[in-house]
């Protein structure tokens, strides 16, 4: 028998150690019973900090450049790099540029990435296990795929990618991957492979109409899934002095949703299209993202059995 469930949503936190604790934290700020986080959530660029013949590290971050002793100077700027969704990395003398010619920086790249989102996993653990408070894991385009093992052996928590989770009555579909983007991601389908992965899952729900969609990419022209329209050399286009958007979601994830009609779709991918839509009795909602800033979007859903009680779009 299902039962109300308070679900807390957020996603395309980009490497942000800032919106990753706080999304730890709102379970003790809005009561829910369930966490999820969506995908993206590895980080898109290191930050060299480079040491100096006399031993001062230096950078440039933000507008803002820095030269610093190692201390607790060095570390505040550190931390705020990482909180913005950078990875900082004390560095020698033209060794990243070293590690480009010779191929290795990518390996670099992924070590990076594993070690915060191992981190990331613990303090999950620290925070949650003791609450009780159950959270669900996913990759998106943006995420290397060797992450997904870390979220396989997640201490507490559950890797949802693939599969269909039993949520009290509610089950959970999901999936992180994004139809085909201009910026050539980690993890792309075309529409047909997008439909082709997450229609056998639809097919073992025992009550479609209780079901939450997890999907990282948005329904296809529904307002949720607005971006700035590029040329091919990947500039934005403007008219009358003002950035052109079209849609760039997925027909495949509109055309299940309105197939097997849901109680719920999560949705991201998008940072600029936060929002809700109707598609039927499906409420499909993208929270947006302000990873960037140390903001985090996200969405708080109260579900019933048969419907959707309310939702609130959260901030801080």
């Amino acid at each position: 028998m299902a039962r109300r469930l308070r679900v807390y949503f957020a996603t395309d936190l980009h490497g942000s150690e800032k919106c990753f604790r706080k999304f730890l934290n709102t379970g003790a700020v809005y009561r829910p019973d369930l966490l999820v986080l969506g995908g993206d959530i590895a980080g898109k660029a290191i930050q060299g900090i480079v040491r100096g013949p006399h031993g001062r590290y230096r950078c440039s971050f933000r507008g803002r450049s820095y030269e610093l002793e190692d201390g607790e100077e060095l570390a505040a700027v550190e931390r705020l790099i990482a909180d913005h969704g950078y990875y900082p990395y004390r560095a020698e003398e033209g060794e990243l540029q070293a590690r480009e010619d010779e191929g290795t920086l990518d390996a670099l790249f992924l070590d990076l990435m594993r070690d915060r989102v191992a981190a990331w996993l613990d303090l999950a653990d620290q925070r949650l296990r003791q609450a009780g408070l159950p959270v669900v894991w996913m990759l998106g385009n943006d995420d290397p795929p060797q992450l997904g093992e870390l979220l396989d052996d997640a201490p507490w928590g559950e890797h949802s990618e693939g599969r269909v989770v039993e949520l009290d009555g509610h089950e959970l579909v999901s999936w992180g991957y994004s139809n085909i983007t201009p910026w050539h991601s980690y993890r792309e389908m075309t529409e047909a492979q997008l439909r082709a992965a997450i229609e056998p899952m639809c097919a073992t729900l025992r009550e479609p109409s209780r079901a939450i969609f997890n999907l990282h990419v948005p329904p296809h022209a529904t307002g949720l899934d607005e971006a700035p329209v590029l040329d091919e050399q990947l500039r934005v286009q403007t008219s009358v002095g003002q950035v052109r958007f079209a849609p760039v979601g997925s027909s495949a994830v509109r055309e299940l949703i309105e197939e097997v009609q849901p109680l719920l779709g999560l949705h991201g991918h998008i940072h600029e299209s936060a929002g809700f839509r109707r598609l039927g009795r499906t409420l499909a909602v993208n929270p947006g993202s302000d990873y960037g800033t140390g903001t985090l979007n996200g969405v708080l859903v109260t579900l019933d059995p048969g419907r959707v009680r309310s939702h609130q779009f959260v901030r801080g």
